[in-house]
């Protein structure tokens, strides 16, 4: 009999012990609670706008948006010419499609090979200089003076000054000085579309047409002035 009772309460201490439907005891509260509050989307953002100075950021993209087009990012991996150097670039290409006319004539064949310097004559010297080097921007007057004391204009030469580096309105603002026909004949070569085309790797360069090709000179200047 006794047997019987003490095995009842070991298993009534188990079952009270380990039983999910157990009553929870109420320890009270430890600490303050709050409520969880989401704040939405459309809120977030007016409250961070809010917060901006509208007229600051403007003027602030404003300036870096000017600086980008009056002293673009350099092109990389131009230097300046330390020796004289002569190449050639030969603009010919393979067509991908049939050249046609606009009246339906078929003036070249999709594999034919296509030289423009064939058929056109470049009218102008590009000369490559990084305007942010002195001796390069003394350089480029040297040649617009000695340009007009040839008097080009009658062989219909025209000079493009293209930068690799530097500000395209300030060395047009030093230009027009000497010449103020130079000032629209200023470019940049934006992402180095045309010394990478061409192979330029050192600067001053000049680039012009010799028959079908074309000739590029890459000038040291401080093996020219010893």
């Amino acid at each position: 009999m006794k047997c019987r009772v003490v095995l009842s309460l070991v298993v009534s201490l188990s079952v009270s012990l380990f039983s999910t439907t157990s009553s929870a005891v109420d320890l009270g509260n430890i600490s303050h609670t709050f409520p969880v509050v989401e704040e939405g989307f459309i809120a977030m953002i007016k409250r961070k706008l809010g917060n901006v100075d509208i007229e600051k950021e403007r003027l602030k993209m404003e300036h870096i948006a000017r600086d980008r087009i009056e002293t673009p990012p350099a092109v990389e991996g131009i230097v300046r010419a330390t020796q004289n150097k002569i190449f050639y670039y030969d603009p010919t290409y393979t067509l991908e499609e049939d050249a046609v006319l606009p009246c339906g004539k078929v003036l070249y064949r999709a594999g034919t090979k296509v030289n423009p310097l064939d058929h056109m004559t470049l009218d102008r010297r590009m000369l490559f200089i990084d305007a942010r080097d002195k001796p390069q921007v003394e350089w480029i007057k040297e040649q617009i003076l000695d340009a007009a004391k040839r008097d080009d204009k009658e062989n219909n030469i025209e000079d493009r000054i293209i930068l690799v580096g530097g500000s395209v309105f300030k060395l047009k603002d030093e230009l027009e000085l000497l010449d103020p026909a130079h000032r629209e004949k200023v470019y940049f070569d934006q992402a180095g579309e045309l010394t990478g085309k061409f192979g330029i790797k050192a600067t001053p360069s000049i680039a012009q047409q010799e028959g079908s090709v074309l000739k590029i000179e890459e000038i040291s200047i401080t093996a020219n002035n010893k």
